[in-house]
């Protein structure tokens, strides 16, 4: 069906690079989930009422949430793709991320309300008359449930948006409260003890606590974006590689990234470069790199150059002893930057420390460790200046 509506909406559908494509595909998402909650919400509604149901008018509710959170989403890609202005040079595409955290709360407070809803219920049980059509009806909402679900995550994972997987989460959620109430209404069908009084309401409280774990879930992963995680996209790892395909680039390190919406990508790099290059010719290199990084991949690249000197044989036997010797202390230890400033009773070795957030071992005990290690067998003290570093990028 997506395919098909994606073909009939859509110029160009296949191109979800496209800030005007993948804007499309937002809207396609939200009208879709607009005009399925729309009858989702009529037809449990009705049948809620009639059946005296406080868990099927409960969930007809959480529809109704369902279709705000579709025009919400609607509203917010078409906010989103504003272009850059004077207020925001960096553009406007995060706003997508803080639609996602309104659909989240909103997701959360009505699990809140039903759950009160639903407490109430069983202090004050109410006979609940399902009939066989609750329980079609119960069956149709199950499956648009889980159509609405695999719409959102399939469009989600197609233009990479944790809005809309928020959506599909919300969908899913929903099922799963439906289901229970299905099962709720052929207990209460086909079985008349008293005790099924109060069965509506143990569902209430039991659809309640699924909306609202999938709320707080949303909430951590909407938010997540907001607060600046690491930048994990796959095309990074292709910036990363390309630009070691160059001819003259030795290494790069202090790759960092900052999101500014699903495409809308800042990154700035050091790269290592000879330095016996001229430096006309290394600054028309990262020129190259940096031009041919904006076209292909969309991403605004600042290169710094870093020379470094691989003529010096004392500095590479130096570098590599350094290398070994943090791998002693810890595997995951890397260095980068590395440079000798010689002189007569000692010599000082400048560079930068990697260390990753989950390393228990403080800086003063790798320093410390360091030193000792690497002056072992050296005939001149070998003095340490380091700066520790912390991974931007997973």
């Amino acid at each position: 069906m997506l395919k098909i509506l994606r073909k009939i909406f859509i110029k160009n559908y296949d191109d979800v690079n496209n800030p005007i494509v993948r804007e499309s595909h937002g809207k396609l998402a939200a009208g879709f989930g607009i005009f399925s909650n729309t009858i989702l919400v009529a037809i449990k509604l009705i049948f809620g009422i009639i059946a005296k149901s406080i868990s099927m008018i409960g969930d007809s509710i959480n529809n109704l949430s369902d279709g705000a959170n579709s025009l919400i989403t609607l509203i917010g890609f078409k906010m989103s793709s504003k272009p850059a202005d004077k207020e925001h040079p960096f553009g406007h595409q995060r706003i997508e991320y803080i639609t996602g955290l309104i659909v989240s709360i909103i997701v959360v407070a009505l699990a809140i309300i039903l759950g009160y809803q639903s407490v109430d219920k069983i202090i004050n049980p109410v006979v609940t008359e399902y009939s066989i059509v609750s329980i079609i009806i119960l069956s149709i909402a199950i499956l648009l449930k889980i159509i609405q679900a695999l719409f959102n995550f399939k469009v989600a994972k197609l233009i990479n948006s944790v809005t809309i997987k928020a959506v599909g989460v919300d969908s899913l959620s929903d099922t799963i409260a439906t289901s229970l109430l299905l099962i709720s209404a052929i207990i209460c069908y086909f079985v008349h003890d008293p005790w099924t009084m109060y069965i509506d309401g143990v569902m209430g409280i039991v659809v309640a606590i699924f909306v609202g774990y999938s709320g707080i879930k949303m909430i951590k992963e909407t938010s997540s974006p907001l607060i600046g995680e690491a930048t994990q996209i796959e095309s990074i790892k292709s910036i990363i590689n390309e630009i070691h395909s160059y001819e003259g680039v030795l290494d790069i390190h202090d790759l960092v990234a900052h999101n500014y919406g699903p495409n809308k990508i800042f990154m700035t790099v050091h790269v290592e470069i000879d330095s016996r290059t001229p430096i006309l010719e290394a600054h028309d290199l990262v020129d190259s790199i940096e031009n041919d990084i904006r076209k292909k991949y969309d991403v605004e690249l600042t290169i710094h150059m870093d020379p470094v000197d691989i003529s010096n044989p004392e500095v590479i036997r130096l570098k590599q002893k350094a290398i070994d010797c943090l791998h002693q202390i810890d595997q995951s230890l890397k260095l980068h930057d590395f440079r000798m400033v010689s002189g007569i009773s000692h010599s000082n070795l400048v560079f930068d420390v990697l260390i990753p957030f989950d390393l228990k071992i403080d800086e003063k005990t790798i320093y410390n460790k360091l030193t000792e290690l690497i002056n072992v067998d050296e005939k001149v003290e070998l003095r340490l200046v380091i700066n520790f570093d912390r991974p931007f990028m997973e």
